[in-house]
């Protein structure tokens, strides 16, 4: 069994300002290089392994300085964990493009379940890498969102900067253990590794869920308060 731990990155500008981000490479501000330092400061101590994360530039700074901090070795970065490109919306106010294309539907928008694919792709390729290690994936709240919604079959909230969830795969057997570092334990069995998509996401999740979530047959306070712009 490996086990995943995905981290949103720290905040960036375009965060802070509300404004679509996607596949932009934009560098963490004062606040993220905070966060990334304090990330781990309230969760139970993992003997990670490696760190790997999106070649952005705000996804790489949070995980060397994550790995500068714990001691984790750098392992590189992987194309498959960039976030969602969201077309002509990037760099654009959220509020303002959402009124003028409905359910984000933007010009030149990468299409979601594609999105979710190559997260998947990339976390079974790490695996194969890899396999019964303990592996930190720094990337981004939509693709994370994605790739954990998909799994536990419901929408969830924005994932705030900086959190940790963490995922199980062993074989065909996907676990969600905690979402942005709330406990909850969901596992789905896929029938192969050439299933492919493995788990849906529907275009209704391109926005993150404005009501709280939990994993089917848990209890869950787990609130995502800022909009996901990754």
């Amino acid at each position: 069994m490996t086990l995943f731990g995905l981290v949103r990155h720290g905040q960036t500008d375009y965060n802070l300002q509300n404004r679509f981000q996607g596949s932009s490479d934009i560098p963490l501000n004062a606040t993220g290089i905070a966060q990334a330092h304090a990330a781990f400061a309230q969760l139970p101590p993992v003997d990670w392994d490696v760190i790997v994360t999106s070649p952005l530039k705000r996804a790489e700074q949070t995980g060397r300085i994550i790995g500068e901090d714990h001691d984790i070795p750098f392992g590189g970065t992987d194309p498959r964990f960039v976030e969602i490109a969201w077309g002509i919306a990037e760099g654009q106010a959220v509020e303002e493009m959402e009124q003028r294309y409905p359910e984000r539907s933007f010009p030149g928008r990468e299409d979601h379940q594609a999105v979710a694919d190559r997260g998947y792709d990339g976390l079974e390729a790490l695996e194969e890498r890899y396999p019964g290690q303990k592996v930190l994936v720094v990337a981004h709240g939509t693709l994370i969102r994605f790739i954990l919604s998909g799994i536990i079959e419901q929408p969830l909230p924005s994932i705030p900067n900086a959190t940790l969830s963490l995922v199980e795969l062993e074989d065909t057997t996907w676990r969600v253990r905690m979402i942005a570092g709330e406990e909850v334990d969901h596992a789905v069995k896929v029938a192969t590794r050439e299933q492919n998509p493995r788990f849906h996401v529907e275009k209704s999740q391109l926005a993150p869920s404005q009501v709280v979530a939990a994993a089917p047959g848990e209890d869950s306070d787990l609130t995502g308060p800022d909009e996901e712009v990754s």
